[in-house]
């Protein structure tokens, strides 16, 4: 348990719970792995668990009746994932499919519900968490209802490396997650042809670096302007 505790206190949604909290928490996480491309659960699955991701990256989507994937979010280490259908003992909304190898906690319905009862700053923490992923989801709506697809894209890719990056060794800073240009086109709700042509685009005047699904950012400003075109 003294492991998972470490874990947890690492994570953004439990950084800075006192040890009682992070102990409460601790008892009722199994961990869980996935292999990439492996589901964690389907679309319309029954759902009384929900998990944290501790490492690796996921991907919630829809499939429509012509075979198309609208892809809702990408989530990373310290997120939550299957809440909804845990808090509302209903069906999962969305199918989620490991994009690479993730490990997990998972919290059993029966089990959180009173930890959230004697620890009420991890349900401000759950509940914040949601309230966040609902904001983004309405911008997201919004940008694919009113955006063109160049600023769709330059949104994303900004919205991509604040959240996971690292320095690049040929300069400008690097999308950590491998990420395909059809994957791009899911998260904007754009052709995968579309994508590319931009990115090959912004490759030649030296906004983007795209090779082997390592997306780098080398000019931020030029993204920026593209973003609010």
């Amino acid at each position: 348990m003294e492991d998972r505790k470490q874990v947890l206190a690492k994570l953004d949604l439990f950084a800075g719970l006192g040890d009682r909290e992070l102990t409460e928490i601790a008892k009722i996480t199994k961990r869980h792995r996935l292999r990439a491309g492996e589901a964690l659960f389907h679309k319309g699955d029954s759902g009384g668990d929900m998990y944290v991701i501790v490492s690796g990256l996921l991907k919630a989507f829809s499939t429509g009746p012509d075979g198309d994937d609208v892809v809702f979010r990408l989530m990373g280490a310290g997120e939550v994932t299957g809440e909804l259908a845990a808090f509302a003992e209903g069906r999962r909304s969305a199918s989620n499919v490991a994009l690479e190898e993730c490990e997990l906690l998972m919290i059993q319905r029966r089990e959180l519900l009173p930890v959230l009862r004697q620890c009420p700053e991890i349900a401000i923490r759950l509940i914040t968490a949601l309230a966040t992923r609902m904001i983004r989801l309405s911008e997201s709506l919004e940008d694919k209802s009113l955006r063109p697809v160049s600023a769709r894209l330059a949104k994303c890719l900004l919205t991509l490396v604040d959240r996971w990056h690292e320095p690049a060794k040929s300069g400008g800073v690097r999308i950590t997650p491998r990420i395909s240009q059809g994957e791009l086109g899911d998260l904007i709700g754009a052709t995968r042809e579309s994508v590319n042509k931009l990115t090959r685009q912004w490759s030649a005047s030296g906004v983007i670096q795209m090779r082997d699904r390592v997306i780098t950012i080398k000019d931020r400003a030029a993204l920026e302007q593209l973003a609010e075109a």
